[in-house]
């Protein structure tokens, strides 16, 4: 957790991708620039971390929310080991996180990288709070073959409409295609009628699949101050 140097207005909670946990997350991130955190110094920013899930990838335990690949056609969220169990996670924070900001979800943001953002923006959908923004990278949006198709049985999926949505990804991402990225956007602004502020990105680093510094993260900061 990073404390606010300033009096606390806001909370972000970010999750990481696989393979890596929250301090390691929010080492990568301080070390960024610009600096997210001097540039919100009343923001209290909260990284979780996963707890250990057999990759059938990998063949091994591993810290990461879900196991499976960005194009898993799986048919509901209990069909994807972790899914449930992450998701829930994630909205037992946002509701500690809230009563800590007095009841005001509205300046509570929540975000994710890789497969963070799956979990985290699948969690959006379920929350039933409209939150003061959503912040995704180099992530993808579970089951939206599903929510395309406006087939998914899940019936509890609140549609976050009114939380603003930001997205952004590399254009060359090997880990998760581009394609799989616009699937997210397209579901969320056309089936649900979320506000998705929409970049993509030539030459991150890690095959295309990280932060684009300082591109991305400027366009972060000016989505969040807006």
């Amino acid at each position: 957790i990073q404390e606010p140097a300033a009096e606390h207005t806001h909370t972000v909670i970010f999750l990481h991708g696989g393979g890596s946990d929250g301090p390691q997350f929010w080492r990568a991130i301080r070390r960024r620039r610009p600096s997210l955190f001097a540039k919100f110094p009343s923001f209290r920013w909260v990284f979780p971390s996963s707890g250990l899930l057999w990759s059938s990838s990998m063949e091994m335990e591993r810290k990461q929310w879900l196991d499976a690949s960005p194009r898993d056609s799986s048919e509901s969220a209990q069909e994807i080991p972790g899914l449930s169990s992450s998701v829930e996670y994630v909205l037992r924070l946002i509701e500690e996180e809230v009563q800590r900001l007095g009841g005001r979800a509205d300046k509570l943001v929540l975000g994710g990288l890789s497969q963070g953002q799956a979990t985290s923006l699948y969690a959006l959908l379920r929350c039933e709070h409209r939150l003061g923004a959503y912040v995704g990278m180099s992530g993808w949006l579970p089951l939206a073959h599903k929510l395309d198709q406006g087939t998914l049985k899940e019936g509890d999926l609140q549609g976050a409409e009114a939380t603003p949505v930001f997205l952004g990804h590399g254009t060359h991402d090997r880990k998760v295609p581009l394609e799989l990225a616009l699937r997210a956007r397209h579901v969320l602004s056309t089936n649900m009628n979320v506000d998705v502020t929409w970049r993509q990105y030539v030459g991150a680093k890690l095959d295309g699949h990280w932060i684009k510094e300082p591109e991305e993260l400027e366009d972060v900061a000016e989505f969040l101050q807006a």
